[in-house]
């Protein structure tokens, strides 16, 4: 009796302080929301520029991770996939999981917002949705999937200039057909013949439009005139397809290095070596275009 009443009395109290300390631990690991993770942005300090700013919340999310990959909505007829429209576009607003565009889309639009008169989460959603849409119209037509399309829109309204011409670019001769052409593999919402009808105009629209861009092999010599937050367009060798890939400069120890959420190791992060090397390294990569943020 005396042995029971001891190990009861040592053993009430260890599984006591482990249920709290496990439920300590739950309470610790709770995931913040978006709007949590908003509201501590805001409390950064104030940069004096759009580049500062932007750089600054992007460095804050290093590690952030890349989101597992996604294809639209699908069902099996007859052991084929059948491609459906997904359903009603909605704004979508993440601030945990980053792939490359949405990445630069939230810096930019915390940025925005953190100079704002009324830096709320709902000015932050309106930032967003100006920067990820054609005259801001929460559409699948109108989201801007292509980015020398997005680069393109963001200067008609001001957010940024391009300047790939004046750091001696040339000529970008890319037609582009990519999410039409993939249409019954890729893009679900291509089974919409609005939505087909329009994304095959855009396309149309961007490949008549000129687009500059810097090879590769000429980053080395010019990447010396890049600034800290430009944004970094990448173009790519996939036929029908402008870009592939995007981020923005960040100096490190004299040189140039390109801050990206990436693919291939599945988080936000700064390249080892410099921008023109990072390219280099990469078959499918041909040059970049580059855009400077407005204040």
């Amino acid at each position: 009796m005396k042995i029971q009443a001891f190990f009861t009395l040592f053993l009430i109290p260890v599984f006591s302080l482990f249920a709290q300390t496990k439920k300590a631990k739950t309470v610790a690991l709770k995931t913040p929301t978006h709007q949590e993770v908003f509201t501590a942005k805001m409390t950064m300090p104030k940069q004096a520029t759009m580049p500062k700013a932007v750089v600054e919340f992007g460095m804050s999310f290093l590690n952030s991770v890349y989101p597992k990959s996604h294809i639209d909505t699908s069902r099996r007829t007859n052991g084929s996939v059948k491609l459906q429209p997904i359903s009603q576009e909605v704004l979508v607003v993440n601030l945990r999981l980053f792939d490359c565009v949405t990445f630069v889309e939230n810096m930019i639009a915390l940025a925005q917002t953190h100079r704002d008169k009324t830096p709320t989460f709902d000015v932050f959603k309106e930032k967003i949705k100006t920067i990820r849409y054609r005259n801001g119209a929460v559409d699948y037509a109108a989201r801007l999937h292509y980015f020398s399309d997005w680069l393109y829109e963001n200067e008609k309204r001001g957010v940024l200039k391009q300047v790939t011409k004046e750091l001696g670019g040339e000529i970008y001769p890319k037609s582009v057909f990519y999410m039409t052409y993939k249409k019954d593999t890729m893009y679900g919402n291509m089974a919409d013949p609005r939505t087909f009808e329009t994304m095959k105009k855009v396309e149309n629209d961007i490949t008549n439009r000129e687009k500059i861009y810097v090879m590769k092999e000429k980053v080395a010599s010019m990447q010396h005139l890049l600034k800290n937050g430009d944004i970094i367009g990448i173009t790519n060798r996939t036929d029908g397809m402008d870009m592939a890939h995007a981020g923005m400069v960040l100096w490190v120890d004299g040189q140039p290095h390109l801050m990206h959420a990436s693919s291939q190791y599945r988080r936000v992060m700064v390249t080892e070596g410099s921008l023109s090397e990072y390219l280099l390294k990469n078959k499918m990569q041909t040059g970049i275009m580059v855009a400077r943020l407005v204040d």
